[in-house]
């Protein structure tokens, strides 16, 4: 199991609004199951549960479900390469890109 503390960094592309940039989170990693939290783009607190797949070494897909948004559970996917990462997001009826990268401050590897 792997417990991590970080500080994710976005940008939204093709999208009208502006939004939070900054994401303070964190992740529990056991195999391949995820679950975690963070400060979101709307400057609310989500949580999120999920899998992630690795796909090629280094890169990986992560689907979740994830609160804190205008519904109040939405299913996300994202595509994680090291510790950078796209989405799609959708704001009304149009669709951007969402780009980061995350930064662990602290990981805790336990068994």
């Amino acid at each position: 199991m792997e417990f991590i503390l970080g500080l994710a960094l976005s940008a939204h592309i093709g999208f009208d609004r502006g939004y939070n940039n900054v994401h303070p989170f964190f992740d529990i990693r056991h195999e391949n199951l995820i679950i975690g939290g963070y400060y979101n783009s709307l400057e609310t607190t989500s949580f999120y549960f999920g899998r992630s797949n690795e796909l090629f070494e280094d890169l990986s897909i992560e689907t979740v479900i994830v609160s804190g948004y205008n519904a109040s559970i939405i299913p996300t996917t994202r595509l994680v390469f090291d510790n950078y990462y796209v989405l799609i997001g959708k704001e009304g009826k149009n669709y951007g890109l969402v780009i980061g990268y995350q930064i662990p401050l602290n990981t805790y590897i336990g068994e």
